[in-house]
């Protein structure tokens, strides 16, 4: 009897200390329950997104169709709009250089000199005398004296109505109107070259006849008065227009 009341103590003192293992071991899996309703609740959760996909991928291509179909697309509503807009007034481009009138004079006067200078280049070298030109020493004009001084020699060895006609060969080929239009800096800076230059050996030779000579010779006169204008036209014309573009400049405004 004490025995057997020994064995059910035992057994009752066993189940009692198992009772509360399984109590703590509960709570644990109770947890986990309550967690894998929240983890089944996450795709839930993303499904609205997912099905908004569809459907914006829908209207997509429902505009799609309408495009093709010459619908009012976005890139053909931009066009209708910016085609609906009013022309605004271009403003009047500024001529690319001097006007063609002051082109044709500045080449009309480079052929006179050119002319002149050849006429005296004739006269100088043949010993005939200038026509109209009076000669004998008896006024303030003459042409002859002018011509066989010293001073018309450049360096004793050179005329200097071969250096004009030289000169105004130059100039009637940089003040041509073919030659205004290229527009080259390089053009440009020649031609304002050529007559500062030119201008200066003028003021030379004023200086030669008024001083040096004192006699004055009609046809020099009329080439030095041709050559002034010339500078004033190139003067003023590299100060209003300026010289020109160089040469990459040029390229790129032909392309």
């Amino acid at each position: 009897m004490a025995s057997s009341k020994a064995r059910s103590r035992n057994r009752s003192a066993r189940s009692g200390g198992a009772r509360p293992a399984a109590r703590t071991t509960a709570k644990p899996q109770g947890q986990a329950q309550g967690q894998k309703p929240q983890a089944a609740n996450a795709p839930a959760a993303k499904a609205p997104a997912a099905s908004a996909t569809p459907q914006a991928a829908g209207s997509q291509a429902d505009q799609a169709p309408a495009t093709a179909q010459g619908g009012p697309g976005p890139g053909r509503a931009k066009r209708q709009a910016a085609g609906a807009r009013p022309a605004e007034p271009l403003a009047p481009a500024s001529p690319a250089g001097p006007p063609p009138w002051l082109q044709w004079t500045s080449f009309g006067l480079a052929i006179l000199g050119f002319g002149v200078s050849a006429y005296e280049t004739y006269a100088e070298l043949s010993k005939t005398p200038l026509a109209g030109c009076p000669t004998g020493g008896n006024g303030t004009f003459d042409c002859a004296a002018v011509l066989t001084s010293s001073q018309s020699m450049v360096f004793g060895v050179f005329p200097v109505a071969v250096l004009g006609l030289i000169f105004y060969a130059v100039v009637i080929a940089i003040m041509s109107p073919w030659a205004w239009r290229i527009q080259r800096r390089e053009v440009g800076l020649l031609r304002l070259a050529a007559m500062v230059t030119g201008m200066g050996f003028v003021m030379y030779l004023i200086y030669a006849e008024v001083v040096q000579i004192q006699q004055i010779c009609e046809y020099c006169t009329g080439v030095h008065i041709i050559t002034f204008l010339l500078f004033c036209i190139t003067v003023f014309s590299a100060a209003i227009w300026g010289l020109g573009k160089t040469a990459p400049q040029a390229k790129a405004k032909a392309a």
